[in-house]
């Protein structure tokens, strides 16, 4: 797979995205995406508590967990060496500050839409928006690096 970036002068850069690298940031959207709809979910029941939308955000914050319980154990079974190690420890914690970022978006966008849209719930969601949309490079930039010491360990380019 291949993302395309415009560099600087305006030509192209293709940044190649291996397979590990892609399961990884699979298991990193994963686990936003749970703590996303648990953020969503959890204004909602805080807001008119009901059973369904209490049974909504335990399923979805038991999905968050789960998710990142998994991506754990799918980590260390990649990371042999100790640079692989660190690299995975440093990946972990991308992924669950990353998850934290998207619970906060989705109480966010619960917040705007359910109950006002004032200036302050606007700012708000735009904060949270670009918060979280800059904290995808990290995750990407330590899945790379994890593929990479994984590959390395293995006699891989």
């Amino acid at each position: 797979m291949y993302n395309i970036f415009l560099d600087p002068k305006g030509g192209r850069n293709r940044v190649r995205i291996d397979a590990t690298t892609g399961k990884l940031l699979v298991h990193a959207g994963l686990a936003a995406l749970g703590a996303f709809v648990s953020g969503l979910c959890l204004i909602r029941t805080l807001e008119h508590f009901d059973s369904i939308s209490l049974t909504v955000t335990v399923c979805f914050g038991v999905s968050l967990l789960a998710d990142l319980l998994w991506t754990r154990h799918s980590v260390r079974e990649l990371a042999t060496s100790e640079t692989a190690k660190k690299s995975a420890s440093t990946f972990l914690w991308s992924c669950v500050f990353f998850s934290m970022l998207s619970f906060s978006l989705g109480m966010a966008v619960s917040g705007w839409v359910w109950f006002s849209t004032d200036l302050m719930r606007r700012f708000n969601l735009v904060f949270w928006s670009a918060m979280t949309g800059i904290a995808i490079y990290p995750v990407l930039r330590d899945a790379k690096r994890l593929a990479r010491d994984v590959r390395t360990r293995a006699g891989g380019h």
